[in-house]
This record gives structure tokens, sequence and C-alpha cells, in this order.
């Protein structure tokens, strides 16, 4: 089925995580730092989020709908969708313009689909669980390596270059560096596609439904709270753009440490994590001085990688439920959907930071009770409960959806019968002015 060993293959996807990690420090984790450093305030970045998210989640429910669209020439075509996304930062700091960003965004995003999709559908297509706790956990300890490296680099820059200097160098370094984790997987050939059972009929939607729900509001919690993180730090604490910098290397050392302590955690283990990591949200938000948040960020990067993994790892235990293909493509809509839904926060609030903070904090929260009472894996009730609960989350949302599409399309054909009966006497109205004034009627 494969033309390298399992070690190998293992390798090559860490080092492609490994220069992933630099590309994300130097262009992605720093787009909204640098968007503030040029002006732009929460209204105009969650504007530009939810464009380019939106548009990039329709792109990827078109995909899990009609996954065919994936799967032709699914080697070339992930991989020029992998370089795209790298290079497509670079324009957007030589073209200071909401369009360009926008646009350019969007098409990383876009981009992004198909190249982490390519890469998942690697993972749980050609490993087996035990495989794929160890394959992320290595992925996530070199990504958070290069990463580190990478911090030092941006710090460094943004600390001994010009405003209008640094920033081209970092997104033009960041996008010519993240081609190299394309060039890590380019030798990796899928032959048998139809062999990985990428379609299977779903079974167990409930639980499902809860660990989607779970997963999605918890990183829902975490762009809200990266969107209100760094605004708050520059433009209410007067922190500096470097030590913003430095509060992303100490989650990202602290994410390698954790790495190595949840990879090995069972799923009732990794609970604990999700438990913790939901008072960052709650400690940023107290917390008046920046230095101070470089701690927070390290506790932050430790807990939510664990919570994170978990996430992970039950989809690895459901794929034979939905099939390797639309788990693989389920794990990015669940991305584009958790931005999706924290843009609209930002739209609301705009510098209103103290009820982002505390959405963040509720929303973060709401993911912990999913997780423990409604997965029977991670559960803090007895399995049968969790059971139940899972059922009734699931069975309720679906009455509810129902409920919402109903009233939705019987207010359109009401506002539609409407329209066409006032449409239809605005007719009639000018027809009898045209005929009375042609009869001389005044």
């Amino acid at each position: 089925m494969l033309r390298l060993s399992r070690s190998l293959l293992k390798i090559y996807l860490a080092s492609e995580a490994a220069f992933y990690g630099l590309y994300l420090v130097m262009t992605r984790n720093i787009f909204i730092l640098y968007l503030v450093s040029i002006g732009f305030d929460i209204l105009t970045i969650s504007i530009i989020i939810l464009i380019s998210t939106l548009i990039s989640t329709i792109v990827s429910l078109i995909i899990y709908k009609r996954p065919t669209i994936f799967v032709n020439k699914i080697t070339e075509k992930s991989l020029f969708f992998h370089a795209l996304e790298k290079v497509i930062f670079i324009p957007i700091v030589y073209i200071q313009n909401f369009s360009v960003i926008t646009l350019c965004y969007t098409l990383a995003n876009i981009s992004y689909i198909f190249s982490s999709t390519y890469t998942n559908f690697i993972i749980y297509g050609l490993f087996s669980e035990a495989d794929i706790k160890d394959v992320t956990a290595k992925r996530t300890i070199a990504s958070n390596i290069m990463t580190i490296i990478g911090y030092l680099i941006t710090i460094f820059l943004i600390y001994s270059l010009s405003p209008a200097t640094k920033f081209q160098a970092l997104f033009t370094l960041g996008g010519l560096l993240g081609v190299l984790s394309t060039i890590s997987i380019i030798t990796i050939r899928i032959r048998d596609v139809e062999s990985l059972k990428m379609f299977e009929q779903v079974s167990k939607p409930e639980q499902m439904f809860s660990s989607s729900s779970f997963f999605i509001t918890l990183l829902t919690s975490a762009n809200l709270l990266g969107l209100a993180w760094t605004p708050f730090l520059m433009n209410v604490l007067n922190s500096p753009d470097y030590i913003v910098a430095a509060i992303n290397f100490a989650g990202s050392i602290a994410s390698i440490v954790s790495s190595v302590v949840w990879a090995k955690a069972s799923l009732k283990n990794l609970r604990y994590s999700l438990g913790l990591a939901s008072l960052t949200p709650i400690l940023s938000m107290i917390t008046p001085y920046p230095l101070l948040h470089i701690g927070i960020s390290a506790y932050g990067g430790f807990t939510f990688t664990g919570a994170n993994f978990l996430g992970n790892f039950l989809f690895a235990r459901y794929k034979s439920w939905l099939g390797v293909l639309r788990v693989s493509i389920l794990l990015t809509i669940i991305a584009n959907i958790s931005q999706l839904l924290a843009t609209p926060f930002g739209l609301i609030f705009q510098d209103n930071y103290t009820a982002l903070f505390i959405f963040s904090a509720a929303i973060r929260i709401l993911s912990v009770a999913i997780a423990y009472f409604t997965i029977m894996e991670v559960a803090i009730v007895p399995e049968e409960y969790a059971r139940t609960y899972s059922y009734l989350l699931y069975s309720n949302s679906i009455m509810g959806y129902t409920i919402i599409v109903d009233t939705i399309r019987e207010s359109i054909i009401l506002g539609l019968k409407i329209a066409a009966i006032a449409t239809t006497l605005l007719i009639l109205y000018i027809l009898y002015r045209f005929l009375f004034f042609l009869m001389g009627i005044p």
C-alpha cells in the first residue's frame, strides 16, 4: 500500500510538522499581531477572519459531501495546496490592503483544507490507533521544537528590525521555510486508495456528535482567546510586541514538555488536562502585568496540548465508524467551524476584552461539561449515564435544528407570499394609474 516503511513514514511526517511549525510561528501565529501593528482593530480583524473562514468552511463541507473532489489526483492536488498555503502569506505584508489581506488569508485557509486533510488521511489511513497516538506526539514535539527556534528568530527580528521591515522579513522567511514541509512529504505516494475504507456507514452518531461538539467548543474557546489576548496585551496593558512573541514562545516550550507527558496517557487521564485548561482564559483576564502572562501562556500550553490530544485520540478510535477520509475531512471542518464561531464575538464586542475573555472561559467550561458527561471514554459519570446524556444531547440538538429549519422555511415562504401579493398590488396600482392617465382622469 505504501512505498515507505512505517518508521520512515513517521520520520517524514515529523519532519513535515517541524517545518510547518516554523511557518506557523512566522506567519499565522503573528498574523493578528501584524494586523494590530498596522492599525486594524478587533472589528476589522474579525471581518477578515469571518470572511475567509466562512468561505473555507463552505469549501470543506462541499468536500465532505462530495469526497471524490479530494480523491481525484489526491497527491498532486494536495501537494500543490500544501505549498500554496505557505507562499500565499508573502504578499500580505507587501500590499497592506484590506482586500488583498482578506483574499490571501482566504486562499491560505482553503489551501489548509486540502493540505491538512491529506496529512490526516495519511495518518488515520495508514496507522493503527496506537501508532496514531505515537506519530501525533512525535509530530507535536517536532513542531514545538522548531517553534521554539522560530520564536527565537521571530523575537530577534521583531526586536532588531524597523517596524516597516520586520514583518516583511518574517512572512517571507516563514513562507519559504514552510515550503520545506511540502518537500518533506513529497515522496509519500499512497497506492490502492480505495482499500483504505474511506467511506463507512456512520454508526453511533450520538457519540460522534458529542465528540465533535466537545472538540468544536474547545477550539472555539482557544480561537476566541487568541483573538482577544494579543490586542489586550498591546492595547490595554501596553505590552511591547517582543513580549507578546515571548509569551507565545513560552507556550511552545510548555507544549513540548506536555507532549511527552500526555502522549502515553489514557483517555481517562487526558480529561484532567481538559479541566485544567479551562482556567487559562480566566487567568489571562485578571492578570494586569504583561510579564506574568508568559507564565500563563506556559500553563495554557501545557494543559491545552493534553486537551487537544484528547480530541485527536478520540477520532483515532472513531475512524472505523465514519471512514478514514471523512474523519480526516471532519477534523479540518471542526477547525474551520471553531474559527468561524469565534469571529462573531469579535464583531459584537470588539474592544470589550472582558466580555471576550468571559465568553472564552464559558465556552471552555462548556467543552469540559460535554466531555465529562457525554463522552463515555472520559466521562466522570457511569458509562450508562454518559450514553444516555449523549443520546439526549444528540436528539435534542436534532429536534432543535429541525424546528429552526422548519421555522425559517415557513418564514421564507410567508415572506415570499407577502412579497408576491405586494408586488401584484403595486403592478395593479401602476396599471390603473397609467389607464387613468390615458383617459385624462387626474
